[in-house]
């Protein structure tokens, strides 16, 4: 499994635990890397400034992925 480095423009826009959430997710199986990618993306658009853990908890809520807080994982 390879680690995604965040680039230049999105260093210090992740919150350690968002960040943390993030890798935990794609090292659990929970999401691949392209599906890591598209989270990134969305929370990047999506949130102005940092972007905490609990904005991703609330990005993930719609995506039915498990954060760890719910209760399934995905969605089929």
């Amino acid at each position: 499994m390879t680690v995604r480095v965040l680039g230049p423009h999105e260093h210090g826009r992740f919150s350690p635990d968002a960040w943390g959430l993030l890798l935990s997710l794609r090292g659990s199986g929970a999401i691949d890397g392209s599906e890591l990618e598209q989270v990134i993306e969305r929370a990047l658009a999506q949130f102005e400034g940092r972007i905490a853990i609990d904005d991703l908890r609330a990005l993930l809520d719609g995506t039915g992925l498990d954060d760890g807080h719910g209760s399934s994982g995905r969605v089929h």
